[in-house]
């Protein structure tokens, strides 16, 4: 959980976004579908596209690096 705090930047911020929430993305770029998901289901929408790109990418990144394998962009952009 500390991982996650790191990459999203402290943990227990309040986070002042008028961008917050799913569908945070800015003009003619996507969210990943299942981090807005997360963010919007769980979080309350608290996390910014920029955090939630910083996740996804960590999370891509680990399991290429894991398994040997990269992740088609169809499933993260």
């Amino acid at each position: 959980m500390d991982a996650l705090k790191k990459v999203i930047g402290g943990g227990n911020q309040n986070v002042n976004n008028t961008n917050a929430g799913a569908g945070t993305a800015p003009a003619g770029q996507k969210d990943d579908y299942g981090a807005a998901y997360v963010n919007k289901s769980y979080l309350g929408g608290k996390l910014n596209h920029d955090q939630l790109e910083k996740m996804t990418d960590a999370g891509r990144e680990g399991l290429e690096k894991a398994t040997g394998k990269n992740v088609p962009d169809k499933f993260s952009n």
